[in-house]
């Protein structure tokens, strides 16, 4: 469903016109445009009968049926009451879309008539005098240029001198353009008393020099009404920039002879037809949208009325509601499994007691299940013999292709990652920002107060994100250092912290924790690590010694090129002998080890430098950690930083559940144990997979299907993990090989004691 919001009939006249858009007749404040289909609906009451809310409507008017136009009226109040009202009439739901349209006055390019009558996707808005600012997102890419809007209170005017065509500075149109008040002397400025330095200073070096801002009275009402309802990604607003502002006297008369409504509508029907085509790219995501909408909400039926035959209560109904998400995510026959019960007479169950029996005897058959499933997968593959490995190469290529026509098919396709740059203002300019930027010089760079502004966001859908990640350069202020987390291995130091230098990681592990830790896929990198060394020195002068994982909850490696963290800590550390550093990956990080050796590093640093390599089975790393480095070039590089004298640690953590975990794992250690010298190794970590309940909580809604986030794990004082004999038989598996090479001592292993 798409709900399309304006402030004036004129602004959305053609749209009315080119949709055949009827008057919607019910009683409601605002005035309101709809397809046939909801006229044909009337009100919501009415479209509830026999359960076929939506798809009556849909089925009635096609893909036309699905758009409601409402006139908000002029200013943030209007504009806010209106979507709220809107939004909670229609009962908006996950996938519906909202469009704000209209036009804006332009604040930047004074004078410069080219503009005029262009369109302008938002990627920025600003509410005048408080300085709050939003960020709508930018995942889907558009023909349109995006723009930053400030909303106010009050209309534009424009001094008669100052409409010339030359390209104005930020600092002087801030003096020629100004609201217009009752009393006719100027306000403060339209940027607000908190002046936005990239809209109203000089323009910083990296600021793009068609940077366009514009400037209207509803937006960031209809932003923040509507972010109550709708997820970030459904939200557009496209503004089309029609004038400079009213006239010196007020006057609404142009010298052109014409009134404003008139120029309004001639200026906005210049890209009409792109406006059009944009419109018809929402109905076709919105159609795309239905049908995962459908598919999910077909499924919680499923799931409900089989937890009714089951008799099962709430808790157990969200375990059944589990076991069948594990169910899809391994292509399960789960359906047959429960109709074979039916025809059996065990469903539906007497009792409770019964039912528990069933969904029991269900999650030890869906086990057996996936087991059998991945075999025959297997045996599948092999059966290619000889041409196994040239199949294997066509099949990824072909999938490459496959990926990449599915993506031109859809209604609107996604921006690579890093698109966008998100900069924080007070590192505009500065030599380390500029050299990252310069990385990226297709890049669009958008200039923020702060990275929370824009990483905090609310209904945020990081799943999509993880498709078209943005990079938000930063400072971090407050806390910088922290004591380590109870799930994870501290190695029995006593001083044991870490440091968030990066937020996010730019690998992608079905089973991260991180998923459910942050709001936002988004990656931030912290910029200012001379506050982190002078952290670092106050723990030690508190604590006598400090053991620091700077790597602990992303992966620093895998972007070292890009900002070289390692190497500056490597640095660091070489002044600071009562410091130790650990830096855990999943990466290769040859070129890293090149230039640390280029460093001349004394022996004593590279021992307090320690490597702390995560190992799993090809198999796990090519289904669960996508775009991680493979076995084979991680053991390599635990070569070469051996050779070069650094201390190794290796991470058998988290040890995952596969059906043929054991096999799996017998052929990590072979390998490990033919290419590494075991006896150099400073230490290994053993630990199955276990994580918090508020992780995995918000991961199960907000991920996706994966087996590695719906399997049955069992919750234990909060945390989820393998249930105890699966647990200990896999660990115990891994210690006792473990063991052949090496003393107990040199073993960690994760116990609940740790915590």
């Amino acid at each position: 469903m798409i709900f399309i919001f304006a402030a004036h009939y004129g602004e959305v006249e053609n749209i009315i016109k080119q949709k055949k858009m009827g008057k919607r007749k019910i009683s409601f404040p605002f005035l309101q445009y709809c397809t046939d289909g909801w006229n044909e609906s009337g009100a919501k009451k009415e479209q509830k009968q026999a359960g076929k809310e939506r798809s009556c409507m849909k089925e009635s008017a096609g893909a036309d049926g699905r758009i409601l136009l409402t006139i908000c009226g002029e200013g943030r109040n209007n504009a806010a009451a209106a979507v709220a009202a809107t939004l909670a009439k229609e009962e908006a739901k996950k996938g519906d879309i909202l469009l704000s349209i209209g036009s804006a006055a332009m604040l930047k390019g004074v004078g410069e008539e080219r503009l005029l009558g262009k369109w302008f996707l938002i990627h920025a808005l600003e509410e005048e005098g408080s300085g709050r600012a939003f960020y709508p997102e930018l995942l889907y890419q558009t023909d349109f240029p995006t723009a930053r809007l400030i909303t106010g209170d009050k209309v534009l005017r424009r001094s008669g001198a100052t409409c010339t065509t030359e390209t104005k500075s930020y600092s002087s149109i801030e003096e020629e353009i100004s609201p217009a008040s009752d009393s006719g002397k100027e306000n403060v400025s339209p940027f607000g008393t908190n002046a936005f330095v990239p809209m109203c200073g000089e323009r910083p070096e990296r600021m793009d020099a068609e940077e366009t801002l514009l400037y209207d009275m509803e937006s960031t009402a209809v932003f923040q009404a509507a972010n109550a309802f709708l997820s970030l990604e459904n939200l557009f607003f496209l503004r089309c920039g029609t004038d400079f502002g009213i006239g010196e006297n007020g006057s609404r008369q142009l010298e052109s002879g014409k009134t404003v409504p008139e120029m309004l509508r001639e200026q906005m029907r210049k890209e009409e037809e792109k406006v059009f085509s944009f419109l018809s790219n929402l109905e076709r995501l919105d159609a795309e949208k239905e049908k995962e909408r459908e598919k999910e909400e077909a499924f919680l039926r499923e799931s409900t009325t089989l937890a009714e035959e089951l008799r099962l209560s709430f808790v157990l109904a969200k375990k059944l509601e589990g076991l069948l998400s594990y169910a899809e995510s391994l292509s399960s026959e789960w359906r047959a499994y429960f109709q074979k019960k039916r025809e059996e007479g065990c469903l539906p169950c007497r009792d409770k007691r019964g039912g528990q029996k069933v969904l029991s005897d269900f999650t030890a058959w869906l086990l057996v299940q996936e087991k059998q499933g991945r075999q025959d997968k297997e045996e599948a593959v092999d059966a290619l013999g000889a041409m196994k490995e040239a199949s294997a190469l066509s099949r990824k290529k072909e999938e490459f292709r496959q990926k990449r026509r599915k993506e031109s098919e859809k209604a609107l396709p996604l921006y690579p990652p890093f698109s966008h740059i998100y900069i924080e203002e007070a590192l505009l300019g500065g030599e380390e920002a500029e050299a990252i930027l310069r990385k990226f010089p297709k890049a669009k760079c958008i200039p923020i107060r702060h990275y929370k502004d824009l990483f905090n966001r609310r209904k945020q859908n990081r799943a999509l994100q993880e498709k078209s990640r943005k990079l938000i350069l930063a400072k971090k202020e407050g806390q910088r250092i922290y004591p380590g987390a109870p799930v994870c291995q501290s190695f029995s130091e006593s001083s044991f912290y870490y440091a968030s230098l990066l937020m996010n990681c730019p690998f992608h592990c079905e089973y991260c924790y991180l998923q459910g830790m942050y709001p936002s896929a988004n990656l931030v990198l912290f910029l200012n690590l001379e506050d982190y060394f002078s952290d670092c020195q106050r723990l030690i002068k508190e604590r006598g010694s400090l053991y620091l994982c700077i790597s602990y909850d992303t992966d620093l490696l895998a972007l070292e090129e890009l900002y070289p963290f390692v190497e500056r800590f490597a640095r660091f550390l070489e002044k600071e002998p009562n410091l130790r550093i650990e830096v855990r990956t999943k990466a290769g990080g040859e070129s890293l080890f090149r230039r640390l050796l280029k460093m001349h590093l004394s022996q004593d640093a590279k021992k307090r430098l320690i490597f702390a390599f995560t190992l799993s089975p090809e198999k796990i790393v090519s289904e669960a950690e996508h775009g991680t480095v493979g076995l084979k070039g991680r053991l390599k590089a635990v070569k070469m930083a051996m050779e070069e004298g650094f201390t190794l640690r290796l991470c058998f953590d988290p040890m995952l559940y596969h059906a043929d975990w054991g096999r799996l794992y017998s052929a990590l250690l072979e390998t490990v144990f033919r290419e590494i010298p075991m006896e150099k190794l400073y230490d290994v970590s053993v630990g199955s997979f276990r994580i918090s309940e508020s992780y995995l909580k918000t991961m199960t809604k907000s991920c996706g299907a994966s087996p590695y986030i719906s399997f049955p794990y069992e919750n234990t004082d909060g945390y989820y993990h393998y249930p105890k004999e699966l647990l200990l038989k896999m660990e115990g598996f891994l210690e006792q090989r473990l063991l052949e090479k090496l003393p107990k001592e040199k073993i960690f292993r994760w116990t609940e004691e740790e915590k």
